[in-house]
């Protein structure tokens, strides 16, 4: 049966009732094999004993227990590579944000970016309109990470440039990508696993998730259903 990639509870069969994105069908689980399976060829070896999991690699969030998919949790933002969570981002101490030129973020609604949603059927536009009127915002990047999703009040957690709300892009996902303070005053962008992707600069496959990509003065980042991100510096 057809689901929605957010996990809403949907009635219809093309588009989700709650935020109009294209539902998806799950391939059906092949039956068991009954074949013998092939007598190996030379004896077994033994497994190699397991080693015991580090504190860098596995297991769920200490934050909000969300199991780790990468190096930013999905759910809160919390970063298993500092180990330093969503209540101490933007912290600029030791590992904070290199002294260089200033960088900001332009936020806006796109209609061409929403058009281009509906053509390729990942929008049904009779349920998600596109915001007319809305006006852009200016975040300035600082700290050594700057969080891209919407807002969780059941976990406190409230990204800097927050896409949700009233009226905001239902297409984001809490965490949906991350910007990183680079040394020499360079950012670049991680999409920590976003159920909708992130794109760069208009081009059509999204970025390869938990992969830090370099960004440029003017680099324009597409996330959500409408949704840019003109990165601007000095």
């Amino acid at each position: 049966m057809p689901s929605c990639p957010s996990g809403h509870r949907s009635t219809a069969t093309d588009f989700c009732d709650v935020c109009g994105l294209r539902l998806q069908v799950r391939p059906p689980t092949p039956p068991p094999s009954h074949r013998h399976p092939t007598p190996p060829l030379s004896p077994a070896r033994p497994p190699a004993p397991r080693r015991p999991p580090t504190a860098t690699r596995g297991g769920p969030c200490p934050e909000c227990g969300t199991s780790r998919a990468g190096r930013f949790c999905e759910e809160c933002g919390f970063d298993f590579a500092s180990r330093s969570g969503s209540l101490q981002r933007g912290h600029s101490g030791a590992g904070g944000a290199p002294a260089g030129p200033h960088w900001r973020a332009i936020v806006a609604a796109d209609p061409a970016y929403y058009q281009y949603m509906v053509d390729q059927g990942m929008l049904d536009s009779t349920r998600i309109s596109f915001p007319a009127g809305s006006a852009q915002r200016r975040v300035a990047l600082t700290g050594d990470r700057v969080h891209i999703g919407r807002r969780s009040a059941s976990r406190g957690f409230v990204p800097e440039i927050d896409l949700g709300g009233p009226g905001g892009d239902p297409a984001i996902s809490h965490v949906h990508a991350v910007l990183i303070a680079k040394p020499g005053g360079a950012w670049a962008l991680i999409d920590p696993g976003s159920t909708n992707g992130t794109t760069i600069n208009g081009t059509v496959d999204p970025i390869a998730p938990n992969v830090e990509v370099p960004l440029h003065d003017s680099d324009r980042i597409y996330v959500g259903a409408w949704t840019v991100i003109i990165l601007q510096k000095g």
